[in-house]
């Protein structure tokens, strides 16, 4: 067997390896870059045209991996589920499947199921009960928090669309979510903003709270295809306990029929 070794080739300015018939020939084109996607700078657009596709989408399963951070330990959060949207343009229904715990231990669970307003929660092996009806152990009161925060954070623009004149598109750059090319989102929210225009006041208060604890801003991330899909989405919480979670939502499976029902008694 013949071993050709290709090597740099001493003529000013050529470096390289011949082939058969190269020399002479016209060197081939370099590839074309992949072709950047329109982007959103006003939030408005943006929301309104997500809130279409995934109006029109239906719903989609999803995945969470992510981590928790409590007094400088992390442990890892994973979990899946599925997203529905109706046609009304309500807050989706949710179903979720939380996992946590350190690497190498058995994980803690917590399912959930959100519809209406209404959460159900089922701790690991346990039953199902609806939160503010039911009393959890403290060992299980932890997660199940972890859970109810993770689910209303599933909801891809959940947390800008309710304020949109308190929202700015802080950047928009190509990026890409599983070989899809996307733009990748960071929205701002004025929080000082957001409370002069809620109307609900709980949900006024809750601003108000962040704003005396010292938040002015909170941030949020989406990834968008060409559809106006949403793939890809952040989820960063404090949450009531002090432990910080950071955590990717992956979209998977837009126009997939997704049912999610109340669980059943017993």
């Amino acid at each position: 067997m013949t071993l050709l070794l290709c090597g740099a080739v001493l003529v000013p300015g050529l470096t390289g390896c011949a082939w058969p018939g190269s020399f002479g020939a016209t060197p081939a084109p370099p590839a074309a870059a992949p072709a950047a996607l329109p982007k959103y700078y006003d939030p408005a657009p943006l929301i309104t045209d997500v809130r279409a596709r995934t109006r029109l989408d239906g719903g989609s399963t999803l995945s969470v991996a992510g981590t928790l951070t409590d007094g400088g330990t992390t442990v890892p959060v994973t979990g899946d589920g599925a997203l529905r949207v109706d046609q009304d343009g309500d807050a989706p229904a949710v179903r979720l499947l939380l996992r946590s715990g350190p690497s190498g231990a058995v994980a803690q669970s917590t399912e959930i199921i959100r519809i209406d307003g209404r959460t159900w929660l089922r701790p690991g092996e346990g039953g199902w009960g609806e939160a503010g009806r039911v009393s959890l152990p403290p060992e299980q009161m932890s997660h199940a928090t972890l859970a109810a925060n993770v689910a209303a954070g599933l909801d891809p623009l959940g947390a800008v669309a309710r304020y949109p004149d308190a929202v700015l598109v802080a950047d928009a750059a190509d990026d890409a979510v599983d070989g899809t090319p996307t733009v990748h989102y960071t929205l701002v929210v004025d929080l000082v903003r957001a409370a002069a225009t809620e109307t609900d006041p709980a949900r006024r208060t809750a601003l108000q709270a962040q704003q005396q604890a010292g938040l002015t801003r909170l941030s949020a991330e989406i990834w968008v295809d060409a559809e106006r899909r949403p793939l890809r989405s952040r989820v960063r919480q404090q949450l009531p306990d002090g432990a910080a979670l950071d955590a990717l939502v992956r979209y998977d499976g837009w126009g997939a029929p997704i049912t999610i029902e109340p669980p059943v008694r017993g």
